[in-house]
């Protein structure tokens, strides 16, 4: 599924994502909504990327 997902469709699949850090600042100024963007290589037939998530608040 991650190769027609990723390499066929372009979507991007989040796993794995260490996330207490966002946790810890969203529950520090109780503001629970923000942006979590990422931007995969752009790699023909590729099925992996680095990650590269960033949350914008």
């Amino acid at each position: 599924m991650h190769r027609q997902l990723l390499a066929l469709l372009g979507l991007l699949l989040g796993e794995l994502w260490k996330l207490s850090a966002l946790a810890e600042a969203c529950a520090r100024d109780g503001r629970y909504e923000f942006l979590l963007t990422a931007k995969p290589l752009n790699l023909v037939g590729g099925v992996g990327s680095p990650p590269n998530a960033m949350a914008v608040k």
